[in-house]
């Protein structure tokens, strides 16, 4: 057997162990994933105040975007078809799932998407106690137009 597939073995388990040092697009993030097309891993923010959670969807507009509250937990699905880009033709899905906090005020949440393609969804915080039964409703997703950067923790 050659020598050279243990090599090669090697170089696979390199690979996969060190996704950092993917290789970056030109402005300076790393290149989107290959199925869902998100940029970043999503940035989940509870304080005293407010749930906020930033979600970098760039290549998604706001009617391929689903935002909906559940219970206690926000749906985030985005959805575009099959369309042309510089390596050809490529359609993206992804859901994520979050758990709100039990203080959130689930009458108040909001969310927007910037011109950027970071989708913010925030929901303030109250003292007191919430309502047990949180019925499904959706959520609209807003277009802002200026550019927002989510904030580096």
């Amino acid at each position: 057997m050659s020598s050279a597939c243990p090599r090669l073995a090697k170089l696979l388990a390199s690979l996969l162990r060190c996704p950092a040092k993917a290789k970056r697009t030109g402005n300076g993030r790393p290149p989107p994933h290959p199925t869902t097309g998100l940029l970043s891993e999503p940035r989940v923010r509870s304080d005293r105040d407010k749930f906020v959670i930033f979600l970098d969807v760039k290549h998604f507009s706001p009617e391929d975007l689903t935002v909906k509250v559940q219970d206690d937990f926000v749906e985030i699905h985005g959805k575009h078809n099959e369309r042309q880009d510089d390596h050809g033709y490529i359609s993206r899905e992804f859901h994520r799932r979050y758990r709100l906090p039990s203080n959130v005020d689930q009458s108040a949440l909001s969310c927007s998407l910037s011109a950027d393609g970071m989708l913010t969804f925030c929901g303030p915080k109250i003292q007191t106690g919430l309502d047990a039964t949180h019925a499904e409703r959706a959520i609209p997703v807003s277009r802002e137009e200026k550019p927002t950067s989510a904030p580096s923790s």
